[in-house]
């Protein structure tokens, strides 16, 4: 019987109040079982309980025998003077206040069922500690989860946002080409990318106007990438970059940090570096676009980009290749709307107070189709319905932020089969 499982119990209220009494037969109400205490300190705060014909408020604690109130050191402690009510699954020792006064005991009546389910999902060897159970799983309780799921990975990135609107002071478009520069260099380069976006800001480029060429220079330059000129294209750049750097006051990335290694040739730094500066000459004002974008192609169209004419024929500078055009791709910038754009608009409708814009984010979820890889798939195998991204991030929530760290009894699918199998 693990602690973790009887703060549940107690929490939800899943044992036979009419049995919970004392060990000398005292029977105890529950009003109330507290605000569950996940830092230092006593369980549950400011429980509820009336012990025959007198009500207590105060703190609730919990352990799985009695005297792990000694084991943790709690005598000791003033902070649990306060404990009205101690809570376990085996009684074996009284525990007194510093003050000499006894705490109630009780030995929580709950039912064994509940704590077989349990160790099934934590000893559970699977993928998921639910794979055996999770096709059984009433439907309605997987689409409910669902919603809050994703409600929940939203909040979660938009941290992210919030942070950089106070680097940025709420500068938004800033704050959106940050995330889009992280997001270019996908998992490979991402921190390179989130390096170069915080030398090079918006007003930066923005003095550039639409010219595509000088703002490759700044970005490639600015990279690192520039260092040895060979060809005439990189020498041009090279010259433009210098005057550049001498204008902002910029110091080159150092070269090293970018990846190549093991890397499809499409998805090298310097082709996600031109497809980034076509991009840029063509729009840098993306708040108010993403803000009155009605349909997802409109917003597909904004992160449509392709590579100048150098890069057509070369995947970097000292190797000419097979001419060829190399537009972002597709599933690359459903990537960039699914991991930039959506948490993006999620802080622009509260930062706004526009409850359209968030409606317009899961209605576009709808529509974009479900990611594929490994997590998605192992998914599928096991009976999960994912067809859009609308599922295919709660599903990612779901397996990183609950499967893969055992927090059965924090899901809503855990609870259900702890409870109803």
């Amino acid at each position: 019987m693990e602690e973790q499982l009887l703060h549940y119990l107690w929490k939800h209220k899943l044992f036979d109040q009419e049995k919970l009494e004392t060990k000398d037969g005292q029977k105890v109400e529950l009003i109330s079982p507290g605000a569950h205490n996940h830092d230092a300190g006593p369980d549950f705060f400011n429980g509820r309980i009336k012990i025959e014909d007198t009500e207590w408020a105060g703190s609730i604690e919990i352990h799985v025998r009695s005297s792990d109130w000694f084991l943790h050191g709690h005598d000791n402690d003033a902070a649990y003077n306060n404990v009205i009510l101690h809570v376990v699954a085996v009684n074996d020792a009284e525990i007194k206040r510093q003050n000499n006064t006894i705490i109630p005991t009780v030995e929580l009546p709950y039912d064994k069922r509940l704590a077989s389910n349990y160790k099934t999902l934590s000893k559970s060897r699977k993928w998921i500690p639910c794979e055996d159970q999770f096709a059984q799983v009433d439907p309605l309780i997987r689409s409910m989860w669902v919603e809050t799921l994703l409600i929940q990975r939203l909040q979660r990135k938009s941290e992210v946002v919030t942070s950089m609107m106070a680097q940025t002071n709420n500068d938004l478009d800033e704050v959106f080409f940050r995330m889009l520069c992280r997001n270019m260099g996908f998992k490979t380069n991402a921190q390179p990318f989130d390096q170069l976006s915080r030398k090079i800001n918006l007003k930066h480029i923005r003095t550039l106007g639409n010219d595509r060429q000088r703002i490759e220079a700044l970005l490639l330059g600015t990279a690192g990438l520039l260092n040895t000129p060979r060809s005439d294209y990189e020498k041009a750049l090279k010259k433009e970059f210098n005057h550049l750097a001498t204008r902002f006051n910029f110091e080159p990335l150092e070269p090293s940090i970018w990846k190549f290694a093991r890397m499809h040739p499409v998805s090298f730094p310097t082709i996600r570096l031109a497809q980034l500066s076509d991009l840029l000459s063509r729009n840098t004002q993306f708040t108010q676009i993403l803000k009155q974008a009605k349909t997802i192609e409109e917003v597909t169209k904004v992160f449509k980009a392709n590579v100048s004419v150098f890069w057509e024929t070369h995947y970097t500078f000292t190797k000419k290749s097979k001419k060829l055009k190399k537009p972002l791709g597709i599933k690359s910038i459903e990537n960039i709307i699914i991991n930039s754009v959506f948490p993006f608009l999620f802080v622009v409708g509260k930062y706004y107070d526009d409850q359209e814009i968030q409606k317009k984010i899961f209605s576009w979820m709808r529509v974009l189709p479900a990611e594929k890889n490994r997590i998605i798939e192992r998914w599928k195998k096991v009976g999960a319905e994912i067809e859009t991204a609308y599922d295919s991030q709660a599903y990612l929530e779901l397996y990183n932020e609950y499967c893969s760290k055992n927090r059965c009894l924090d899901c809503r699918l855990g609870g259900y089969i702890i409870k109803e199998m």
